[in-house]
């Protein structure tokens, strides 16, 4: 555990190349917490003041992300890049940028050259796999050249088709992710409905205004509608819900299988059924494996908090303690900080209550009081 007591060195003045230490661990903690309006403005204001700065380059464009802006996250990554080349972060969240957009190729050379760099392969193997797929799957299906096609009469020219979209899920223990892969959809023209048991994704066709596609599905489970989130892609509509109770579901339609964990007449309990897309036709149904798309999120997250240092980490961690402490462990830190002028911070009550916490100067400084 922490220690009860705590002397802190008052933050130095940082050299104009980089924002202050208390700066940069604010506009991370939003980000970590996912207040991503707060952490782009943050980072905005950041940029601005320090745009030689290549971490708030990074982390903006994972922000943009976050919040489905993928051109504005191609843009901040490639200035990242620009300015330093050599920055693995800066190459991956370029990479994210390209897939998000659509062009897994120019994505696959980013993860390539963010492994490079890094030294360490793993965390963008599963990044340079989704290239792959879509790599595979954006060949022509038809290779028979021109020239061999019998020849075929003139006919009148075909109906244009509602457009069928394919489809796919993953799921953690807490939520379950829609994706329809559905490339440039103006928001506009895209609407999510999400109930208890049921979501349903309508996108509008100019070509087809009186057939839009439609992808209705009576939920495994149920989920919580005001904690739920979508976002509008260029190469995807999702759809992040939020499940009511934490389990593993069957599937993403009810119907389909029992929940994991639930026992049957043998006598022992039945196996989780494999979490697996709903189109069984896309690639990642045909993997052996099945990738663990929370756990990367969460380590892609856990980045920004281990890139961290110094006065930024130690800023970070006292956050950490006061967000998590109880309200009198947050009285003991607010009084002992105050009183001290910032030089010790105790999270004991016991001790801090009794009487004024003195201040204490780090080794071979001086305590000076200054009249204004």
């Amino acid at each position: 555990g922490y220690p009860s007591t705590v002397t802190r060195t008052p933050r130095r003045a940082m050299a104009a190349k980089e924002p202050d230490a208390a700066f940069i661990a604010e506009a991370q903690e939003a980000l970590i917490d996912e207040d991503y309006t707060k952490a782009l403005d943050l980072y905005d204001v950041m940029i601005e003041g320090y745009p030689k700065y290549v971490p708030g380059w990074v982390h903006r464009s994972a922000v943009n992300l976050k919040l489905g802006r993928a051109a504005d996250a191609l843009g901040d990554a490639a200035k990242a890049v620009k300015l330093d080349d050599r920055n693995p972060k800066a190459h991956l969240r370029k990479g994210m940028a390209f897939f998000e957009l659509g062009e897994p190729a120019p994505a696959k050379m980013c993860f390539e050259k963010g492994a490079e760099l890094e030294g360490v392969r793993a965390k963008y193997e599963t990044w340079i796999a989704k290239c792959d797929d879509l790599l595979a799957g954006n060949q022509p299906k038809d290779a028979t050249p021109e020239s061999a096609k019998p020849e075929t009469s003139t006919a009148p020219e075909a109906p244009v088709q509602t457009p069928r979209y394919k489809h796919q899920w993953y799921q953690s223990l807490s939520h379950v992710t829609l994706e329809v892969l559905a490339k440039k959809v103006n928001p506009a023209d895209a609407t999510i409905v999400i109930e208890s048991d049921r979501v349903t994704v309508t996108i509008n066709d100019d070509r087809v205004p009186d057939d839009p596609y439609v992808l209705d599905l009576n939920l495994f489970g149920k989920v919580l509608p005001k904690d739920c989130k979508t976002s509008i892609g260029a190469a995807k509509v999702e759809v992040r819900l939020k499940k009511a109770e934490a389990a593993q579901w069957g599937d993403i339609v009810a119907g389909a299988g029992g929940a994991s964990g639930a026992t049957t007449s043998v006598t022992k309990p039945a196996a989780a059924p494999p979490v697996r897309p709903a189109d069984p036709s896309a690639k990642a149904a045909q993997k052996k494996t099945v990738t663990d798309w929370d756990k990367l999120e969460k380590e892609l997250e856990k980045e920004e908090e281990d890139e961290l240092e110094g006065d930024a980490a130690l800023n970070a961690m006292f956050q950490k303690i006061y967000k998590n402490a109880n309200e009198e462990t947050r009285r003991a830190m607010n009084k002992s900080f105050q009183e001290s002028s910032g030089t010790v911070l105790s999270t004991n009550w016991d001790d801090i209550g009794k009487e004024e916490t003195k201040i204490q100067p780090p080794t071979g400084m001086e305590a000076k009081t200054y009249e204004h």
